[in-house]
Formats: C-alpha cells, structure tokens, sequence
C-alpha cells in the first residue's frame, strides 16, 4: 500500500504530459487575428479580407454546368424560372453549392451537393440550419478559405443599419464538415459630416447645422433602445409655439413631411450626380418633431437615407418652416455613421 500511494502521483503526471491541450478552433484563431488587426482595417467594407477569401464564381465546367438544370436541385430550392442556378465550387473538394435568389430582400436558397467524377452527385446535409427566411438582405451562405482552410461561413451583418458581423463557420475535412463554430464581431462606430444643401441666403443653414448632427446623434441612440425621439426633451424641455405644434399634425400629403417617404430638399443641386441611396430618406422609420434653431421653431424631418425599405449608411435631417411641404424646406443635411474600430470579438464552438 506505501508504494502504490508513493506511485499515484507520478502515474497523475505521466497522465497529464499525455494529454495534449486541445487546439483552438477556426473561430479563436479568427477572433485572435481580429483583436490584432490594426484599427484601420475596421473601417473596410470587408474587415475579414485577408483571412476569410470568398470562392468567386467557378469556372464553367462539366459539373457546374449539370448542377445548373439537374431537376433535383431546382426543385430542392424551388426555382421557379428557367434561368440556370447560381454554382459556387470549394476548390479542393467535391462540395457544390447550387442557389437559388428572389424576392425584393435577394433571400437565398440553396442545396448543397457532393459531385465525385463518375458518380451520381448526392446532397449533403448542412453542418447547421439553414432558414431560407434568414439568407436575406445582409446575410448570406458561402464558400470561403478560412485562414486557409475550405469552409462554408453562413452570416454577415445583422440589419442593413447594425456595424456588427456575425458568421457561423463550418470545415471541410475531406469526409464531411466539421470544426463548427461561430463568430461575432462588434464595432465601435462615429458619426461625420459630409455634407449639407441649402439655398442661398438661408439663414438657417449654419445655425441648424449643430442642431442637426445632435438630433442625427439622438435619432440612432433612439433607434438602437427602440425608444421615440421626445421632442419636449430634444429641446432642452421647451415646448413648440402652436403653429409648429399644429403642423407636427398636419395630415399628410404629397410631397410634405408627413409622408412616408418625406422629401429631402436638395435646392438645385445636380441630382445625376447624387447617389439617391445617401440622399432619399428611406421609409423605414423617418421620425418627425420641431426642433429649436436660432430662436425660431422648425419643422425637422430625421432618418436613414435610403430607397424604398433599404436604408444606407447616411443620416439625413431636412427643415422646413411650417406647414412643412417641400417647398418649405430651409435646410438639408447629410451625415455618415462608420465604423472605426472592434469593440469585441467572441468565438463559441458548436456541438456536432
């Protein structure tokens, strides 16, 4: 008995000098590089560049051309015209993805399948859920090399408005996916002037320009607390004089700030010039309230630009004298949100 006591410790430290450390997933070693990328490059339309290389459309082959028309695959993603599906390759293995895309939203839905010379192609089953009702607007399924590893990466940003990222990843190991994980990035953003349109003599359009970035600033902060803008308290708690009070309800009409999509006076500027995504307002949530400028009540349009639904990355603030139709605006300003750098980056694993 002395000696198996005297024994036990060292069999305990041959154990664990056999076991070695588990190595860290594909989604660590991305967060990894991420929190040592340089600031600058979270400002990029696509911060994961140089580690996350996108598989471009494949060359026509044999194979790619079959997938197109096999009746299975149109109707495994219910195609509905006779236009060839979309056939994205990972290169190095036998894995195909076919796709389909429609609605105003350009929601994907796709197949995936195993293609081997001399053999049937098979579909294969996803490492994770796919919801065709998610693969919409920003996000998106793909192939992808993953620090160098084929991959298929399911995300992308949350809303059209939300700075974050978010993918799940999966490997190819030769066999079938595996290494699943998932990784979120969140940035920090800031919100710059780029430009304002006024007419001349405007005697509002300096004096409103503080104005209009802070209630730019106050109109995103609402929006991510899901809160309404209180106009009593944008004010400093001064309340509207009757005739802005009155044309805060004004029914609306066309072409003044009571319509869905409200107008953002551009005073002669040269509109083919302009790109209508940062200088239409959207109509996907544009809020309206009087604000103070210089003394004077305004009536002041603020929301996302954008077309339709779809909103961009600029901020834009109109003022108009009461009764607010287009013809009454004094102002229009133009801001951008950005991101300027990772506030966080966290990577989970998934269970098989």
């Amino acid at each position: 008995m002395k000696m198996l006591s005297w024994a036990l410790p060292g069999l305990v430290v041959l154990a664990s000098r056999a076991a070695p450390a588990a190595e860290p997933s594909l989604c660590s070693r991305l967060a990894d590089e991420a929190r040592r990328a340089p600031a600058a490059s979270w400002a990029q339309a696509d911060p994961l560049s140089a580690w996350m290389k996108p598989v471009e459309a494949s060359p026509r082959s044999p194979t790619t051309a079959a997938l197109e028309f096999d009746p299975r695959w149109r109707e495994a993603v219910g195609a509905m015209h006779d236009q060839p599906l979309e056939v994205r390759h990972l290169a190095g293995t036998p894995v195909y993805m076919a796709s389909e895309y429609g609605g105003t939203a350009n929601c994907q839905t796709l197949v995936l399948v195993e293609a081997k010379p001399g053999r049937p192609s098979r579909q294969l089953q996803p490492p994770f859920g796919l919801d065709p009702l998610e693969l919409c607007v920003t996000q998106s399924a793909s192939f992808a090399r993953v620090l160098g590893q084929p991959a298929l990466v399911v995300g992308g940003a949350p809303s059209m408005t939300s700075p974050d990222i978010a993918y799940r990843i999966a490997t190819w190991n030769g066999q079938g996916w595996a290494g699943r994980c998932s990784i979120t990035l969140k940035r920090r953003t800031a919100m710059s002037f780029v430009q304002r349109f006024c007419p001349p003599g405007s005697k509002a359009c300096d004096a409103g320009q503080p104005v209009a970035q802070r209630l730019a600033q106050a109109y995103e902060a609402a929006r991510a607390a899901n809160q309404p803008l209180d106009p009593v308290a944008f004010n400093g708690g001064r309340r509207p004089d009757g005739v802005a009070a009155a044309a805060l309800n004004a029914p609306a009409g066309a072409g003044n700030v009571g319509d869905v999509n409200p107008p953002f006076p551009l005073f002669g500027a040269d509109e083919k010039s302009l790109d209508p995504m940062s200088t239409v307002f959207s109509n996907a949530d544009p809020r309206r309230l009087p604000v103070l400028v210089d003394g004077r009540w305004w009536m002041a349009v603020v929301g996302r630009a954008g077309v339709g639904w779809r909103e961009g990355d600029a901020v834009l603030v109109a003022l108009f004298a009461p009764p607010g139709r287009a013809v009454d605006g004094v102002a229009s300003y133009q801001f951008r949100v950005g991101p300027t750098g990772l506030a966080e980056a966290v990577a989970r694993d998934e269970k098989p």
